[in-house]
């Protein structure tokens, strides 16, 4: 379950609950195929450091005008 970072923060940094879970979604799967090495095999730490990096804004999705 993710708790850090706190789900409100990344909502208001994506604009949305859809676009947060395809955001870090994405980018989790991304992680898994391209850094395998990093996550030692782990989905729920892939969830977790792609949250991360959202939260940080290592990672920005597309927002709508």
């Amino acid at each position: 379950m993710l708790f850090e970072p706190p789900i409100d923060e990344l909502v208001k940094k994506a604009g949305c609950r859809y676009a947060v879970a395809v955001i870090v979604g994405a980018r989790a799967k991304d992680l898994e195929n391209k850094i395998p090495t990093l996550l030692n095999g782990s989905a729920n730490l892939a969830i977790n450091h792609a949250a991360t990096e959202v939260f940080n804004g290592e990672v920005v999705g597309v927002q709508s005008k």
